[in-house]
């Protein structure tokens, strides 16, 4: 599955009438509750991690499994088809998916993009090639993870506030662990990296910046997030307030710990890079909530750039789970 279209998200949602629920839970079992999350390997997903590995889903009740997939619009038709309980996903794809009445609700934040650069998220080339603007990548290939989504999306709307026109870009999909090696190989002129590759190409050398996207189009964007269902979480409101809570806790201590061998050993462990890579990576704070104006921002590029065919607010996609 490389893109969301609507006639997937339709497949996946009959799908998901087919697949039992949990069940209503007011509050979790002694036994701990299982559930399958999928997941991107980037640094957005490090504090669902550390909330494994630091026994903070353990606390709450759960026990949580992981699915990795190439790009968070992968994970949501598993999501749709209850195949996966939650998905880690880009702000596009999950809106593209609600609007498609496939019910996703964000539950939790992932990545925030910072307000001034660097981000960890940059549209790179080879080293020497100087690309400057969106006007220098017209006639060029440039790589995303996926079509479709947040990556795709404000790569365009890069290219389009830097004097280019995007169709006259051709988008290639190629996942984020084989992106540098494509743009060094030449597959590939350009490429919408994240981190912890992006800090791995630019560090080493073999990589050149060519532009900030997040920063140039939307600053201090909520990137990424992790979605449920609406009819999970009516069934399963203690599931998700209690994978909340765990999560914030891999927040704090992602927060706490950065930089440090503990923090590094983890990222290393789930992106497979050597621990050595990693020490000059730039991590914006892992934040706690979902700015509803930043969704509506989003949902306002997508609708000029002709993703979106209903109307749809930041409301009918946020969740906000009870507290203690």
């Amino acid at each position: 599955m490389n893109s969301l279209s609507r006639r997937q998200f339709n497949r996946a949602a009959g799908a998901a009438a087919l697949v039992a629920g949990f069940g209503p839970a007011s509050g979790l079992a002694q036994t701990p509750m299982k559930i399958r999350a999928s997941v991107v390997p980037i640094i957005d997903t490090a504090a669902l991690h550390a909330a494994i590995q630091q026994g903070f889903f353990a606390a709450e009740g759960l026990e949580v499994d992981l699915t990795p997939t190439a790009g968070g619009a992968v994970g949501l038709p598993a999501l749709a088809a209850g195949q996966v309980q939650v998905a880690f996903s880009n702000i596009v794809s999950t809106i593209l998916g609600a609007a498609n009445g496939l019910g996703f609700k964000i539950i939790a934040p992932a990545a925030t993009a910072p307000d001034t650069p660097p981000e960890g998220t940059a549209i790179v080339a080879a080293k020497g090639k100087g690309f400057k603007t969106g006007k220098d990548l017209e006639g060029k290939r440039v790589a995303v993870n996926n079509r479709a989504n947040v990556i795709w999306l404000y790569s365009r709307a890069w290219v389009e506030s830097t004097g280019g026109n995007p169709d006259r870009v051709t988008y290639l999909e190629i996942p984020f662990p084989q992106m540098t090696d494509a743009i060094k190989g030449g597959q590939v002129d350009a490429g919408l990296l994240v981190d912890p590759f992006l800090s791995a190409g630019l560090n080493n050398n073999t990589l050149e910046l060519v532009g900030w996207p997040y920063n140039t189009v939307q600053k201090g964007m909520s990137i990424s997030h992790y979605a449920a269902t609406d009819s999970f979480i009516r069934a399963n409101p203690a599931v998700i307030a209690a994978f909340v809570r765990g999560l914030e806790k891999g927040i704090d201590w992602m927060n706490a710990n950065a930089g440090s061998p503990q923090w590094l050993t983890l990222i290393s462990g789930f992106t497979k890079l050597p621990e050595d890579r990693l020490k000059t990576l730039h991590v914006a704070p892992f934040r706690k909530t979902v700015d509803p104006k930043s969704v509506q921002d989003s949902i306002a590029l997508m609708r000029k750039h002709a993703m979106l065919q209903r109307p749809i607010s930041a409301t009918d996609v946020l969740y906000v789970p009870a507290r203690k």
